[in-house]
C-alpha cells in the first residue's frame, strides 16, 4: 500500500508539472500576441520609435490565474547589424575608409572596435564582409574558404548573412573574448539595416560621430527623439556649424552620415517575456519584424523551461536581472545617469547579458 501511495503522487506530481508547463507557455504565447499589437498600434499612430514610447515600458508583473507574467521589448535597431555589411556588395569599402569625414558602417565598426579596446586593422572589416558575401573571392585584407582550411580548427565559409551575432566568432581574426564584448552592441537582422539614432546607445553614439566626437553625442542627446531624419540634420548641422556659409539652409550632415545609415524609426524588436504559473517557469525571446502593411512576424521564438528548484549560486535569468529589486548600481553611477539625463529601453540591462 505504501509503494502504491508513492506512486500515485509521484504520477500526481509528474501531471500537475506537465499542467503547469502547458499552461505557463499559453500564457507566454497569450504575452507574445500582446506585445505584437502592441507595436502594430504603434505604427499605425507613427513612423517614429524611441524610449518614451509605450512600447519600450516593460510589462509589470501581472497576476495571471495561478501564476505571474512580466516582460519586455527591445530595439534592434538600435545596435550595429552586422548583416549591414552586404551593402558592401555593390559599393567599395575602401573608398569609404580613405574618405576623411563620411562615416559608413565600415567605419562605424572600426570605432566601435577601438572603443572597446579591440585591435583594428581593414582586415577586420573585409573579413566578415568576405564571411556573407555569395563569391568566394577574397581580396589582400579578407579570408574566404581557402583560407580558414589552412587554420587548425577548419571551418566552413558560410557566404550568406549571419544567423546569429554569436556567429562573429568564426570569422577569421575574431576571437570568443572580442565577439563577447562586443555582443551588447550587436544584432544580426536578415538584411542591412539602418542605426536608429532615437534609441542607439550612447557606445553606438560614439561609433557614429567620426571626428566630431563628444560634440555629436551631446548634439544627438539633446535632440532626440527626432521625429524624421531631416530633423536630426538640422539639429547636427547647427551644433556642430556644418551650414553651408553661403548657401542658406544647406549643411554636410546629410553628407556625412547618409540615410542609408541612420533612421528614426525600427522594423525589428526582440521581446522577453517570462510566465510562472505553479511549480512552472517558462521564458519566451522572441524576434519581431514589424512593417506597415503586412503586420508583425515572428522570425525566431526561443522557449526555455526554467527549473524551479535550483542551487543558491545559479545565476538570475534575464526577466530576474531586470525586476530584481537588488541594486547594484552605485552612487556614482546613478549620479551620472543623472546627469546626463539618457532614457533607456527597460529591456537595456538584459543586452548586457
Amino acid at each position: 500500500m505504501s509503494n502504491i501511495f508513492y506512486r500515485h503522487q509521484i504520477d500526481l506530481s509528474q501531471a500537475s508539472r506537465f499542467l503547469h508547463n502547458d499552461q505557463a507557455l499559453l500564457i507566454a504565447i497569450s504575452g507574445e500576441g500582446w506585445a505584437t499589437e502592441l507595436l502594430f498600434e504603434d505604427i499605425k499612430d507613427n513612423n517614429v520609435d524611441h524610449y518614451g514610447e509605450i512600447w519600450a515600458q516593460a510589462l509589470p508583473l501581472l497576476p495571471v490565474e495561478g501564476g505571474t507574467l512580466t516582460g519586455c521589448l527591445s530595439d534592434l535597431q538600435g545596435a550595429f547589424n552586422i548583416n549591414s555589411f552586404k551593402y558592401y556588395d555593390n559599393s567599395p569599402i575602401q573608398g569609404e575608409l580613405d574618405d576623411f569625414e563620411k562615416i559608413g558602417f565600415a567605419k562605424v565598426w572600426l570605432n566601435l572596435l577601438e572603443l572597446l579596446s579591440i585591435p583594428v586593422n581593414p582586415g577586420r572589416v573585409y573579413a566578415v564582409k568576405d564571411w556573407i558575401d555569395a563569391d568566394d573571392s577574397a581580396g589582400s585584407w579578407g579570408a574566404e574558404q581557402a583560407d580558414y582550411e589552412g587554420l587548425e580548427n577548419s571551418v566552413v565559409v558560410y557566404n550568406d548573412l549571419f544567423v546569429s551575432s554569436s556567429e562573429l566568432s568564426a570569422v577569421m581574426g575574431y576571437t570568443i573574448e572580442e565577439v563577447n564584448k562586443l555582443m551588447p552592441w550587436l544584432s544580426a537582422l536578415p538584411f542591412q539595416t539602418p542605426i536608429n539614432i532615437n534609441t542607439a546607445s550612447v557606445e553606438i553614439l560614439n561609433s557614429l560621430s567620426g571626428n566630431y566626437g563628444p560634440a555629436f553625442i551631446e548634439a544627438v542627446l539633446s535632440g532626440r527623439p527626432f521625429s524624421n531624419v531631416n530633423d536630426f540634420y538640422n539639429q547636427i548641422n547647427e551644433n556642430l556649424a556644418l551650414w553651408d556659409p553661403i548657401k542658406p539652409g544647406v549643411g554636410r550632415a546629410n553628407l556625412i552620415w547618409p540615410q542609408h545609415l541612420i533612421s528614426v524609426n525600427s522594423d525589428f524588436f526582440k521581446l522577453y517575456l517570462e510566465a510562472e504559473i505553479g511549480e512552472a517557469k517558462m521564458e519566451l525571446i522572441s524576434l519581431l519584424h514589424r512593417t506597415k502593411n503586412a503586420g508583425i512576424n515572428i522570425i525566431s521564438r526561443d522557449i526555455r523551461l526554467v527549473p524551479k528548484i535550483l542551487p543558491s549560486s545559479k545565476p538570475m535569468s534575464e526577466i530576474e536581472a531586470l525586476f530584481s529589486k537588488k541594486d547594484e548600481v552605485s552612487k556614482t553611477d546613478q549620479q551620472n545617469f543623472q546627469e546626463t539625463n539618457i532614457i533607456q529601453s527597460a529591456c537595456s540591462m538584459m543586452e548586457f547579458k
